[in-house]
């Protein structure tokens, strides 16, 4: 034990006395709030430019009710622009408004049927892919309503009767614990749920690499060799795990020290807010639960491969493979959401290497039996320790096979051995 703890030491003090260390722990935050906010500043920076949309209506009537309700409904910042006269040709007035949405007079358009009210046809006219969304999101919507307004008008129902029959319901949202019910904003949970999943899934790849290249590199040292004459090549590949996975969690606790300190000061960035404070004592244990166990379940598997791998390019085709353990769960989310509780839900849930991510948007979508999480870490912890035995026991034989390329064939048979 203790001369594992020598490498723990070694491998630990080595990551975080490094320059490298020191830049990515003050520089982490920075650009991890970068990625939270820039979508959102984007976002926001679009929804402020004016687009102006170009309306063929040869009716005549339905440019200023269509421009009220965009205005009513905060559909967003679109404007609506007359192209032609009435008196004039559909044709011709098209040809202008081709013409204008070429040059960039116009963001888009739309051409309305002759005969909207009892015949709605609409062509709309644009010039990319990202136009479509103000067609789905202003313009469709905006048009809808303003028809069921004029069919309801035609038919004598007044203003009164429309808005009493076109009413929209008002939603709530609580969820019910051993502790009492208390209101959830779902958004804003699914949001924080899927950053805390990101985060495992970030860490754990990086990590992960740092892990499989620390070991590339200590068997092209031959160092090695030396080291073994006084520690057995599991205890050796334990402490490099543990030290490594020590700098990476160190590292973490940072971070998360960091921003817990902005979320009590009520901190906002980029009208994000900070505050987790409505994260749940179980969502939190969780998180910490499946962070760490694994962070180190992969730390250990990367380890295997580098002990088999005499250089980076060497390790690429069982990187890919082992990352697929963590992407194909982010595939799986979606179904995960709409029935957590299913059989096949718990299933994928209960494989490890799926239960960093499938078990805890298990947790946080709903409240899974306790037992479930308990046995899916209880299962991790088991996977833990057989990955780090199987990748001592690859570190043996890979020094032995130094310079030889490996397969995934020599690998399951060097573990078989």
């Amino acid at each position: 034990m203790k001369k594992i703890l020598t490498v723990v030491r070694k491998e630990y003090l080595e990551r975080v006395r490094s320059k490298s260390f020191v830049i990515a722990t003050v520089l982490g935050p920075a650009l991890m709030s970068l990625f939270i906010v820039m979508p959102m500043l984007l976002s926001e920076t679009g929804k402020d430019k004016e687009r102006m949309v170009g309306l063929v209506d040869p009716a005549g009537r339905w440019l200023q009710p269509l421009s009220e309700t965009i205005e009513k409904m905060e559909l967003g910042n679109v404007r609506l622009r007359a192209v032609g006269t009435a008196e004039q040709p559909t044709d011709q007035r098209l040809a202008e408004m081709k013409e204008k949405i070429q040059a960039g007079e116009l963001h888009s358009g739309v051409v309305l049927g002759p005969d909207f009210l009892h015949d709605p046809q609409a062509i709309y006219y644009n010039q990319s892919v990202s136009s479509m969304v103000v067609r789905n999101e202003v313009l469709r919507p905006a048009l809808n309503q303003v028809l069921r307004e004029a069919r309801f008008h035609e038919k004598d129902v007044s203003q009164e009767l429309f808005r009493y029959l076109f009413v929209g319901s008002q939603w709530q949202s609580i969820v019910i614990t051993d502790e009492g019910e208390q209101e959830q904003d779902d958004n804003v949970s699914f949001g924080m749920a899927f950053v805390l999943i990101m985060i495992i899934y970030i860490m754990v790849i990086m990590y992960g690499n740092h892990t499989l290249t620390a070991v590339i590199e200590e068997k092209s040292t031959r160092m090695v060799e030396v080291l073994l004459a006084s520690i057995s090549p599991e205890d050796l590949m334990l402490g490099k795990i543990l030290g490594i996975g020590g700098a990476g969690l160190t590292q973490f606790a940072i971070w998360t020290g960091a921003f817990y300190a902005l979320s009590r000061r009520g901190v906002d960035i980029g009208g994000f807010s900070l505050d987790v404070g409505f994260l749940s004592p179980m969502i939190l244990i969780s998180f910490i639960g499946f962070f760490v166990l694994g962070f180190f379940l992969y730390a250990t598997m990367y380890a295997g491969v580098g002990a088999m791998c005499n250089t980076v390019q060497d390790s690429q085709q069982f990187h890919t493979t082992l990352a697929m353990g963590l992407v194909i769960p982010m595939m799986l989310m979606t179904m995960i959401m709409r029935a957590p509780d299913s059989t096949l839900s718990v299933v994928l849930s209960l494989f490890p290497l799926f239960s960093p991510i499938l078990m805890f948007m298990r947790v946080s979508v709903s409240t899974p039996p306790v037992w479930q999480v308990a046995l899916s870490w209880g299962l991790m912890l088991v996977s833990i320790w057989f990955s780090s035995r199987a990748a001592g026991k690859l570190f043996r034989i890979g020094i032995l096979m130094h310079g030889a390329s490996p397969t995934w064939g020599s690998l399951i048979k060097a573990i078989r051995a």
